[in-house]
């Protein structure tokens, strides 16, 4: 080959390469646009549902019983929260869930914003009770600030499920919530909490932070539990319904990251895990087919 046909064959490899860089472009830009400033802002209200009459020893009382679930609101150590979080806030007060539960990594990298307690305040001044756990993000903080962060939280009128059960009462009837500390960076103790409940009695909801919480538990634990952490992979780039087979987090095993509940409904070990979406972001501040999700689950 002589220089002029590699000088013709080098300038068809460059004008190739410049159109898939332009296509790339045209493709890309509008994507990252979308991910950055459309989907984040784009709030989910789920409803998914349980039949009590699928629950043993669950009274029927409970039918109509409506739970508000939020998870990963990633507030930042400073200035307001996003429209996102206090749009969830306004939806719930619409909805007006018998109670929230709020499933850990309130915070971001463990930074206080006093924001969380007026949002607190807000939900229980209406009269709606505010149950929660701490994420791994929520221990990232400086030796003990995760303390300080549960004292005011308290103040506001939260109380905490750390390793923790209680009684919970609906129209008469008597029901136990339980949670369970940070599978990563707390100190989870799931026979200390099973020590706080009756003998015989499964919680109707079990809270912790990390699906993966679910293998270290006794089979049947629970009838429910409700995590977040995933954030429904936040950039996943398979459309549903693939987006659960195919989600990146499901794909790395051995990461921190990796989880195999990524979203939605699962069955494990004979107890209903439902994994929220969460509403905010953490790593690159980007979501890509996991709108954040504020879930209202109600049995019927």
């Amino acid at each position: 080959m002589n220089n002029l046909d590699s000088e013709k064959k080098l300038k068809i490899i460059m004008k190739a390469g410049q159109g898939l860089a332009l296509t790339g472009a045209v493709v890309g830009l509008p994507a990252w646009a979308y991910a950055r400033f459309v989907e984040p802002n784009w709030l989910e209200v789920s409803h998914p549902t349980v039949k009590v009459d699928e629950l043993e020893g669950i009274p029927q009382a409970l039918k109509g019983f409506k739970v508000a679930f939020f998870s990963d609101l990633h507030l930042p150590s400073k200035g307001p929260a996003r429209n996102t979080l206090w749009l969830a806030v306004e939806k719930t007060l619409l909805e007006r869930p018998d109670l929230v539960l709020l499933g850990g990594d309130l915070f971001d990298r463990g930074k206080y914003n006093p924001v969380m307690a007026e949002m607190v305040r807000v939900l229980t001044g209406a009269g709606i009770p505010v149950r929660a756990v701490l994420g791994n993000h929520d221990y990232f903080g400086r030796r003990g600030e995760y303390l300080r962060m549960m004292k005011n939280l308290e103040e506001a009128g939260l109380k905490w499920l750390v390793n923790r059960a209680e009684a919970f009462c609906y129209k008469g009837a008597e029901i136990w919530l339980a949670g369970i500390d940070d599978f990563a960076k707390g100190e989870p103790d799931v026979a200390e909490t099973a020590r706080q409940i009756p003998p015989g009695v499964r919680p109707l909801l079990l809270l912790t932070h990390n699906p993966g919480t679910i293998r270290t538990i006794p089979p049947g634990f629970a009838h429910i539990m409700l995590s977040g952490h995933t954030h429904g992979g936040q950039i996943n780039p398979a459309l549903p319904p693939l987006h659960r087979k195919l989600n990146w987090i499901t794909l790395r095993p051995g990461s921190h990251h990796y989880s195999e509940f990524p979203l939605g409904w699962y069955t494990f070990k004979g107890i209903r895990l439902y994994v929220g979406r969460g509403l905010g972001m953490s790593g690159m501040k980007l979501r890509f087919n996991a709108r954040p999700e504020l879930v209202m689950l109600q049995f019927v």
